[in-house]
């Protein structure tokens, strides 16, 4: 594996140092801002939140989404840390295998595949794949019957970001039951099952009567003449600062002990994205505009226009988590800010289109044109749901790490990854 030693894509900037990331933002602060955004990436948050994951739940190997934001610097972070990959599609593959990534640390977890991503797993022997209907198992009989695959089942949690039930997994109960019989008659091989909660979970009960569920297709899979040996969690962990997973650790364990206990040798996985991403991440935007205007309540509101919005790298954080908490979207009051009067104020993105809207009407202390507006908690999407509509660039990244950190993470890539517990880990990082 060949870690980052240069700017990649003409658009990264290490950050190495013996401060804290407190320093590194309040030092930028102080700095001119700039015509266009860019984004500071915390990776010691992104180790941190990986020796917590194996302190939290130690039977839990995670195998993280790639798709949740697919930054090169915590790939490879994660890649010499002992991480697996969740990948949906050819290109997620072949940009973690280019890392040196083994394959079996991939699960090729999209249920829909087409008959290229197919043929393209098998050259690169990448065995484990979910699947969720009859029509997918017969397209894997035609084109990788090698493969070692994954049933899912669908369970949503009923307070999520986005619910994912309605486009993939079948019924348990139901539908499950008949797709091992039809793989057992096409002499397909299924390893496991899977599910996925949705994206942003809440509600940390609902994984306990999924890893129900997931026994009773053991069980079923066993009289069938199976031997499944994989439990696949999906994704749904809150990633933000403000968040933990002890409650969701809590209930796991619970579940797992009583359905899956140790000595049964079952697998457990898990596809974390936001957990990891979520938090590593803070924007800084530049106000280009400004202007007042008299509402319809009679007070005088403040609008500001700043240089990314909801078609870059906000869109994520604005349009789907709005709807459950709009103090969400205000950006961070900075140091220099605190204790200044509160104006009703309206925050729209650079683009012409008049649903680029980040904010409105929330209290925000005055700003002047060429000053940063500072937003935290956005790096779970916000990269791969960017677009450059009107001509607008993306953020360009600013990698911040300390010296330690990244000294060890390129001396652990020597390191087998079935050689990394967190014993290994826990001698090299210290708690932040």
């Amino acid at each position: 594996m060949c870690f980052l030693k240069e700017d990649r894509r003409g658009e990264f900037t290490l950050l190495q140092s013996h401060g804290t990331i407190r320093d590194v933002i309040d030092g930028l602060l102080k700095t001119p801002a700039p015509e266009d955004p860019f984004h500071v990436l915390d990776l010691d948050d992104v180790v941190q939140k990986h020796v917590n994951w194996l302190r939290q739940m130690p039977r839990v190997k995670p195998f993280y989404a790639v798709k949740c934001n697919d930054d090169p610097y915590i790939l490879e972070a994660l890649a010499c840390l002992g991480t697996g990959f969740d990948c949906a599609s050819k290109a997620e593959i072949r940009k973690i295998l280019d890392l040196g990534v083994e394959p079996e640390r991939i699960i090729f977890a999209h249920p829909v595949k087409s008959k290229e991503a197919l043929q393209f797993a098998k050259e690169q022997r990448v065995t484990r794949m979910t699947f969720d209907n009859e029509l997918e198992l017969e397209k894997i009989a035609q084109f990788y019957p090698e493969a070692e695959l994954v049933l899912r089942f669908r369970h949503d949690s009923s307070k999520v970001l986005i619910s994912l039930g309605k486009k993939f997994g079948c019924d348990a109960e139901e539908e499950g039951l008949v797709l091992i019989q039809k793989a057992k008659e096409l002499g397909l091989k299924i390893v496991g099952v899977s599910f996925h909660v949705g994206c942003g979970s809440n509600d940390a009960e609902c994984y306990y009567e999924a890893i129900r569920l997931a026994k009773l297709l053991f069980d079923f899979g066993t009289s069938a003449g199976f031997q499944f040996k994989l439990v696949d969690l999906g994704g749904g962990f809150p990633g933000d600062s403000d968040k933990t997973i002890d409650g969701y650790a809590e209930v796991i364990n619970r579940a797992l002990d009583q359905f899956f206990p140790s000595q049964c040798g079952v697998e457990v996985i898990a596809e974390p994205g936001r957990y990891y991403a979520g938090s590593a991440v803070r924007l800084f935007t530049t106000i280009h505009g400004k202007k007042f205007v008299n509402a319809e309540d009679g007070e005088r509101h403040v609008m500001y226009y700043i240089n990314d919005g909801v078609f870059g790298t906000l869109f994520d954080w604005v349009s789907l988590r709005a709807v459950h908490d709009l103090a969400r979207v205000i950006p961070v009051i900075t140091s220099d800010k605190q204790g200044k009067p509160l104006l009703k104020t309206t925050i729209w993105g650079p683009t012409c289109d008049s649903t680029d809207i980040v904010c409105e009407d929330v209290e925000f202390p005055d700003h002047d044109i060429g000053e940063y507006m500072l937003f935290e908690n956005i790096g779970a999407y916000g990269i791969t749901f960017a677009t450059n509509f009107n001509g607008f660039p993306s953020p360009s990244i600013r990698v911040y790490v300390k010296e330690q950190t990244w000294a060890t993470l390129s001396n652990l890539k020597s390191i087998e990854w079935t050689n990394k517990p967190l014993e290994v880990l826990e001698t090299h990082f210290q708690q932040k």
